[in-house]
């Protein structure tokens, strides 16, 4: 519960605001609510090592799923639902959640996830693109470590990997085009842990 008041006044303080109508431009990149599977980004991530696994049809979600289209899900604290990614709401924002365990731990839900979608609006040289990201406390496996990274086009914008064990952080980081990316350009969102964890894609968005 700490983490995630921590979580929601970061976000309150740092959230950055666009118009999502405009395919050029500021503003947000991303749809959260849009993300799809993707075999995409070996180039970038590697193949999947050898016993990854991600179950991406969720469990037990009678009443949440199908998602709503467009919008985000509310966990009941008593829902069963079980999803490996999730656009879900927080604090009046929509984010995008990946849980890597079952309830029992000893069952992996989702160690190698790569998502897909088109971007917003078109990217020109010299803008900047911000990407916001958070995990929860990483605590297994130990040692161990996680990966998340987003790619634009054929750029990695994008890579932090975090040693486990590990605080909640929220992640930050700006990259700088160096040419054209149309709106619809395909993007990337890569989460990779072993262990009992959750990460949050905040926003994407291209800067003023």
């Amino acid at each position: 519960m700490l983490e995630r008041t921590f979580l929601a006044i970061s976000l309150c303080l740092l959230w950055a605001c666009g118009d999502e109508t405009p395919d050029s431009g500021p503003g947000p990149l991303v749809d959260n609510t849009r993300w799809e599977p993707s075999d995409g980004g070996q180039e970038h991530f590697g193949a999947a090592p050898e016993g990854s696994e991600c179950l991406l049809e969720p469990m037990d979600c009678d009443e949440e799923y199908p998602w709503p289209a467009g919008g985000c899900v509310t966990f009941d604290p008593t829902s069963t639902c079980i999803a490996s990614y999730v656009p879900e709401c927080f604090q009046g924002f929509t984010v995008l959640a990946v849980y890597t365990r079952m309830p029992d731990n000893r069952i992996p839900l989702c160690n190698w996830l790569t998502l897909e979608q088109p971007s917003l609006r078109a990217i020109r040289p010299g803008d900047q693109v911000e990407v916001r990201a958070y995990h929860f406390r990483l605590t297994e496996p130990v040692p161990g470590e996680a990966r998340m990274s987003f790619v634009i086009g054929d750029e990695v914008a994008f890579d932090e990997t975090v040693l486990i064990p590990s605080d909640s952080q929220l992640l930050s980081a700006t990259w700088t085009a160096t040419k054209d990316y149309p709106a619809g350009t395909p993007l990337l969102w890569h989460v990779e842990n072993h262990g009992t964890n959750e990460y949050l894609l905040i926003e994407v968005n291209v800067l003023e």
